[in-house]
């Protein structure tokens, strides 16, 4: 069943907009919309407006925590299921 649910845009970007979207079986089929902003008075942005559901649903995105394991540019990395930080802050 296709419903509209409340999101949020995953770019990094100032602007933190609040998004309505489109979703059908827990995934995101697009049709990115603003959710009541008066100050983009509800224009969106052509990147979120294209590549939304890619972002969200895309074979590239990232599932689980990584850790660089090469150098920088390198594209070495491995999966960190508990970061540094987890581990630091953590009472085991």
């Amino acid at each position: 069943m296709r419903v509209e649910k409340a999101s949020v845009c995953p770019l990094d970007c100032p602007d933190t907009c609040s998004l309505t979207v489109a979703v059908e079986d827990e995934t995101i089929l697009g049709g990115a919309r603003l959710a009541r902003q008066s100050v983009h008075r509800g224009v969106i942005c052509a990147k979120v407006a294209r590549d939304f559901p890619a972002f969200t649903n895309g074979d590239d995105r990232i599932l689980t925590p990584l850790r660089r394991t090469g150098a920088k540019g390198e594209g070495a990395f491995s999966a960190d299921l508990l970061g540094r930080g987890a581990r630091r802050h953590s009472n085991t």
